[in-house]
């Protein structure tokens, strides 16, 4: 061999390639993962946000008639209670504040 010529032989080179090639696929990978998660967690937010809405038609249906949904006393106090107020579903709750 040649002591005085300097640089990478083809062996060396093809391990650094097989190497930022495996990075590469990793770093693809939590790409597609993360992209997995945010689908997933927008869908989940949608389902909330109708939910939420739909409670808060419920609500003001209530309000409009002067007769809060019916639930369950959660908290009493001396001058309010907090009632556990489910939509028809049973699914969204919330906390509706109501005066004694």
């Amino acid at each position: 061999m040649l002591t005085g010529k300097k640089g990478f032989t083809v062996l060396e080179v093809l391990v650094a390639v097989v190497i930022l090639g495996l990075a590469y696929v990793a770093v693809l990978q939590n790409f597609s993962l993360a992209l997995r998660n945010i689908t997933r967690i927008d869908a989940k937010r949608a389902e909330l946000l109708t939910g939420m809405l739909a409670f808060e038609e419920l609500l003001e249906a209530a309000d409009e008639e002067d007769e809060p949904p019916e639930g369950e006393i959660f908290m009493e106090g001396n001058t309010f209670n907090l009632v556990w107020v489910r939509d028809e579903t049973g699914q969204f709750a919330s906390l509706l504040m109501e005066q004694r």
